[in-house]
């Protein structure tokens, strides 16, 4: 319970002093549990975890007890989610034009990209509390229809910038894109990703079903979709 009332707090950058006034009018009761061990009254206990937006039950670390989040995400029942911080960055996203890339027999297809805006997050939502030590995550909303039915556009996707991506991952491509100072990243593709060969990234999209080579030299980066019900531990 120590570390988890820690963790909250380190999470609302809020103080121990300011959490125990506001729900006790005490100024030293979280202080009593976290440094001498006191266990407070349930209905204290209650009113702490209420205002560190979390439950009792979840402070306690009682198997059941589920950790509150917003609702935001297509997909997870409801009542997976309670409130959280909001400190998951989202990037706003807009159809690009399409790409043409080659697949395997040299055929020339058109693919859908997405614009991002990198630069600064157009929102922030709701971290599930398996993700709390994650400050690298991001979202992107999805635009377009190439991945449907896997994503409707406007599906947010979190993604994950340090896991290596697999062989039937779903992945966020970012483009290359420089810039007279340097490279930024402005466009990326939102696909599966088939294989690596010498050379390219082979992509997949479902609408309509095409596999692609992208060359390894327009890459910055592949990073791996994090299922929503891996991030709440499910």
């Amino acid at each position: 319970m120590k570390e988890r009332i820690q963790a909250k707090l380190s999470e609302l950058n809020v103080s121990a002093r300011e959490i125990s006034m506001a729900a006790l009018n005490q100024p030293d009761a979280i202080r009593n549990i976290v440094k001498k061990g006191h266990m407070p009254a349930i209905d204290r206990l209650d009113a702490i975890a209420d205002h560190l937006g979390t439950t009792s039950d979840w402070l306690l670390g009682r198997e059941k007890a589920i950790e509150r989040t917003l609702p935001e995400v297509a997909g997870i029942p409801p009542e997976a989610f309670r409130r959280l911080p909001k400190t998951l960055p989202i990037y706003g996203s807009a159809l690009g034009a399409d790409l043409e890339y080659s697949d395997e027999h040299g055929i020339v297809v058109k693919v859908e990209q997405t614009e991002v805006h990198m630069s600064a997050p157009m929102d922030f939502m709701a971290r599930p509390i398996g993700v709390t030590g994650r400050p690298d995550l991001y979202v992107v909303e999805v635009s377009g229809h190439s991945m449907e039915p896997r994503y409707d556009s406007g599906r947010r996707v979190l993604v994950d910038p340090r896991r290596a991506a697999g062989v039937g991952d779903d992945v966020v491509v970012q483009l290359r894109g420089p810039t007279f100072d340097g490279e930024e990243i402005r466009h990326v593709l939102i696909k599966q990703l088939v294989r690596r060969r010498p050379g390219v990234v082979v992509l997949r999209q479902f609408n309509p079903v095409v596999e692609f080579e992208v060359p390894n030299e327009q890459v910055s980066a592949v990073h791996r979709v994090m299922p929503w019900d891996e991030a709440l531990g499910f």
